[in-house]
């Protein structure tokens, strides 16, 4: 047995340990969502441990094989052709106008990782859904048909072009900023933003919309009942808040039916969300209330924050920003909040952390294809607060992959900065 096996079994014994610890009925759930990330991380061990450095680095390197043969499936609609009968490999081809051998060969890829079932024998060529495969399905009610769909074309294409983003020499926009792998993929100017809204890629536009709820309710389900949003003093104003769904999610859970939402956005972005919430339910529609404007203006005035409220958030925003753009827009909104004693803001994010799940390290390589985005650690979010003149007050982990930090006007840093005005 080789030293690398041999190594292998205090892992699987403290695999078998940690299963054994979310089974208990009293366990804590924030716990249990820890222990699962735990466990990701140490069955990822017991494979590298268990396969040895080379044949462990091929199946990484491999393994987006894997990925475009899901990507495939999906596309085509392979599960929904399936349904709840089954069929056969001539009858999937013949619907999805493809080869017969490159359907097989990319569900057999993807049956090698849990998905579909081969009814009768192996080789059989017949195929069924099971739980995993039911997820791929456009109806399921967490379908992430869309999903995969983006995962699969933008952002395979874009990790593609990541050496070429990567290099010092790499183009730059119009506004000087060096252009993401995403953009050199696909040969646009301007922000992702701007591509995905263009009319000829309207489809890309609507799917990433479609993709950001998916991803959101897989990773971030928790996120309306782990934080004690009906403790916070309302109107809140949720800066780059898109069309509203964190405000969805909060409201609908009763014990916050009495807060306030205004949405801050880019005009396009703002009209969409008024559509989208003229169709709700007045009882949530009557707590949400638009403004338009630019968070990246060069000042208050003319960012058209709405300016002192109790409570702002920022959320999924400041990842796609350098850092002295970051700081820039954290300043705009501590000067929105300098006219509310004890105003809040909320900085919601994924963080990095020494035991981030494999989706957290994966998302932020897809971050960093799509927009030059960043994942950064808690203590280098603290560190943009502090130099927007903001300080911690509290910290809150939650079941997601989201982190809420809360901050306060940091008022021994508003001081200095005005002595040294005076100087």
């Amino acid at each position: 047995m080789s030293d690398h096996t041999n190594h292998s079994v205090p892992i699987a014994e403290q695999l078998l340990e940690l299963v054994k610890s979310i089974s208990k009925p009293d366990a804590d759930p924030l716990v249990v969502w820890n222990t699962k990330i735990k466990i990701q991380n140490v069955c990822d061990s017991l494979l590298a441990n268990v396969l040895g450095p080379l044949e462990h680095a091929i199946v990484m390197a491999e393994s987006f094989h894997e990925s475009t043969a899901l990507y495939f499936v999906t596309t085509l609609g392979i599960a929904d052709m399936i349904g709840n009968d089954g069929a056969t490999l001539a009858e999937l081809s013949k619907r999805a106008d493809v080869e017969p051998q490159f359907l097989s060969v990319a569900m057999s890829c993807v049956m090698g990782r849990g998905y579909f079932e081969e009814v009768g024998r192996f080789g059989s060529r017949i195929y069924k859904n099971n739980e995993l495969s039911q997820v791929l399905c456009e109806n399921h009610p967490s379908s992430l048909k869309s999903a995969i769909g983006f995962i699969g074309d933008e952002g395979m294409r874009a990790s593609s072009r990541l050496l070429d983003a990567a290099r010092t020499t790499s183009p730059v926009d119009a506004r000087q900023k060096k252009r993401p792998a995403l953009s050199i993929a696909y040969n646009f100017s301007g922000s992702i933003f701007e591509w995905l809204s263009s009319s000829e890629d309207a489809f890309r536009g609507k799917r990433m919309g479609e993709t950001m709820l998916q991803l959101h309710r897989m990773a971030n389900f928790h996120v309306s009942e782990d934080y004690p949003w009906k403790e916070l003093a309302s109107p809140i104003v949720d800066i780059g808040g898109g069309i509203g769904t964190l405000e969805m999610s909060i409201l609908q859970n009763e014990c916050n039916s009495h807060l306030d939402f205004i949405l801050f956005d880019l005009p396009k972005t703002i009209e969409n969300a008024r559509k989208v919430w003229s169709s709700q339910p007045p009882g949530l529609s009557s707590h949400v209330s638009f403004a338009d404007g630019n968070f990246m203006a060069s000042s208050l005035a003319d960012t058209q924050i709405p300016p002192g409220n109790p409570t702002y958030i920022i959320r999924h925003v400041l990842h796609d920003w350098r850092d002295d753009e970051a700081v820039h827009i954290l300043s705009n909104v501590r000067q929105a909040m300098q006219g509310q004693k004890m105003s809040h803001l909320l900085l919601v994010e994924m963080l990095l952390r020494p035991d981030s799940s494999r989706f957290v390290r994966l998302t932020s390589m897809q971050s960093l294809a799509l927009n030059n985005g960043i994942t950064r650690t808690q203590e280098e979010m603290e560190a943009l607060l502090l130099r927007a003149g903001l300080k911690v007050a509290r910290v809150t982990h939650m079941r997601a992959v989201d982190t809420v930090i809360e901050a306060v006007i940091d008022n021994h840093s508003e001081l200095q900065a005005t002595l040294i005005k005076r100087i």
